[in-house]
């Protein structure tokens, strides 16, 4: 039996704090299509609704805000003695030592930390998750099982380490993307060119970096400002700020000097890869991702299919009765509405001219959708 076997709907009813959306609504979806009994608490709840809804569950997931959570675990800790508990809080540090102090007293706790929205596709991005205390086992097997569902991949890390970690991998490349689109939005004026042009006109480091500069791009600012707020408010996060303020001061002072920079440039990927391994398949992962951006680029149709073995061959069966030139073929992995898997695939076709109605009736046979 593995460690996630015990898990079964058979166990008893989940409690989800914030259920009605977010991570919460997403992971009671997953949990109900999964067999489970789901019970959802939210923020209008009253406490005596809120421990009857702890003393009727196994296991209490808590996906309400951040700020939120020290109130729910200092007002209904107590009820939650002999439970598992798992949270999906982005920032730990307002409730870090109540959720050790109930580890400690008889709360099985596994923290998680889902690295992706979600809204998003989640097969295939990560999951960190932080075991706390002497017995959390049950917990951890229980979030192993939650996130299975979906898909994701799990790294287990210290729960002490996450807020440095985070300094590391969310708010050096949110400092580093929002302060690129200020100096890029200066550049543009100055040429009175508009963002869109340039990908026409740049070079291939920059439309791969453009993909993270995008995606900061389209949040809100309040993302941002919250994971650089989060991160300087620990003596580490306001150390990398400032080996980023003394990197910039190091390439002004020695701009004009191309070996002086090389020199600066070297010992820093040095420091970071000594053996060259993770530069050379850097250099295979780019050029993959460089090949489907000009993929997308060119003329392309988007399909989404439920996903079952012989889906391709029937859809491009289709596009084949249609004399349709496919020139590329990328797919994603998703969840429906409905809870069940399917795929999106996003083919690059020739320029001819395209019968859609034909081939979107033909799709619809059985069960896909077109997107042009």
């Amino acid at each position: 039996m593995s460690n996630t076997d015990f898990f079964s709907p058979a166990i008893g009813p989940v409690c989800v704090f914030g259920g009605g959306n977010g991570w919460g609504k997403r992971v009671a979806e997953t949990m109900i299509n999964a067999g489970f009994k789901v019970l959802i608490v939210e923020k209008h709840a009253s406490p005596a609704e809120i421990d009857q809804a702890i003393a009727n569950s196994v296991l209490l997931f808590i996906a309400i805000p951040d700020p939120a959570i020290d109130g729910l675990l200092q007002m209904h800790g107590s009820a939650m003695h002999g439970r598992m508990l798992i949270d999906c809080a982005t920032n730990k540090s307002g409730f870090n030592v109540r959720l050790q102090e109930l580890a400690s007293s008889g709360v099985r706790v596994c923290s998680s930390h889902p690295m992706a929205a979600s809204n998003a596709a989640l097969r295939g991005q990560n999951v960190l998750l932080m075991p706390i205390g002497n017995q959390p086992e049950t917990a951890e097997a229980a979030a192993r099982h939650i996130y299975g569902l979906l898909g994701m991949q799990i790294s287990r890390i210290d729960f002490t380490r996450h807020g440095e970690i985070m300094a590391v991998v969310q708010m050096l490349p949110h400092v580093v993307q929002r302060v690129f689109l200020d100096a890029l939005a200066t550049g543009l004026a100055a040429h009175a060119l508009d963002i869109a042009d340039l990908t026409m006109l740049a070079s291939a480091n920059y439309l791969l970096a453009e993909l993270g500069l995008g995606r900061v791009a389209a949040q809100r600012g309040e993302v941002s400002a919250g994971i650089i707020a989060t991160g300087m408010t620990s003596e580490f996060g306001r150390n990398l700020l400032a080996v980023l303020h003394d990197r910039l001061e190091a390439i002004q002072t020695h701009g004009s000097s191309r070996t002086e920079l090389a020199a600066l440039f070297d010992a820093a990927t040095q420091r970071i890869d000594p053996d060259g391994v993770w530069r050379r398949d850097m250099a295979h992962k780019s050029e993959a991702a460089l090949i489907r951006l000009g993929n997308l680029r060119s003329r392309s149709l988007a399909i989404e299919a439920p996903n079952r073995i012989g889906m391709l061959r029937d859809i491009l069966t289709v596009l084949a009765r249609h004399s349709i030139d496919m020139t590329a073929l990328d797919s994603q992995l998703m969840t429906g509405d409905d809870g069940r898997e399917r795929v999106r695939f996003e083919i690059g076709i020739g320029a001819q001219a395209l019968d859609l109605e034909g081939i979107e009736s033909e799709l619809r046979t059985f069960d896909a959708l077109l997107f042009d």
